[in-house]
């Protein structure tokens, strides 16, 4: 019986798999502590095959940053995307958000990383860019109003992206308060308190 060949991947494609296959290991290692053996390795390559589609390590990893990006603002879109009201879309954010953190652990764990480390200027910018596409994704949810007087798209953006930030690497670490069956409820609660209309709430109490 003739053995065949795997089929090789177009450069598109095999670009596609070594950014798919290196995020799992900068999440676990993060940019410093990898090396370029390992990239390839768990990207079934060799280095020169790696440095065929990424110049360095860090070109790998700060594309690997937008991609991140890109992932998170999709997820955090299909979240709340089907939801009408201002406050529809807060809850479901609330409430989808363990799934998201969940689904997308090694994404946060990578971006989380890199926003804390002292990385160079181009690992910087994706970090900026990927929080700026988050931002805007989440102020866009706020442009058909409903939020209190004097709270802007952009303040309550960016104030869901420090819970959501925070949330990342608390519920990890397995803090008791945060795994406690109410809290989801109680910071929702919180949220719309804090951002919404009261004239809103009252209507779609």
């Amino acid at each position: 019986m003739v053995k065949r060949q795997p089929a090789r991947l177009d450069a598109a494609a095999r670009r596609q798999q070594i950014l798919d296959s290196a995020l799992p290991v900068f999440a676990r290692l993060g940019c410093a502590g990898t090396g370029t053996r390992q990239l390839a390795a768990a990207a079934g390559v060799t280095e020169p095959v790696l440095y065929r589609h990424f110049r360095s390590k860090e070109g790998l990893f700060v594309a690997v940053l937008d991609q991140t990006g890109e992932r998170l603002c999709a997820a955090v879109t299909a979240v709340m995307s089907a939801s009408g009201s201002a406050r529809d879309r807060l809850l479901a954010l609330a409430q989808g958000l363990p799934k998201l953190l969940e689904r997308h652990a090694d994404e946060l764990r990578v971006l989380c990383g890199a926003a804390a480390g002292r990385g160079d200027a181009a690992t910087e910018r994706a970090v900026r860019r990927a929080f700026a596409a988050i931002g805007a994704v989440l102020g866009e949810a706020w442009s058909g109003g409903g939020l209190r007087a004097g709270v802007t798209p952009a303040t309550a953006a960016f104030f869901l992206l420090e819970i959501g930030l925070g949330a990342a690497l608390l519920r990890p670490s397995g803090v008791a308060a945060v795994d406690r069956p109410a809290f989801g409820k109680q910071v929702a609660d919180l949220m719309v308190a804090a951002l919404l209309d009261p004239r809103a709430r009252r209507r779609r109490a």
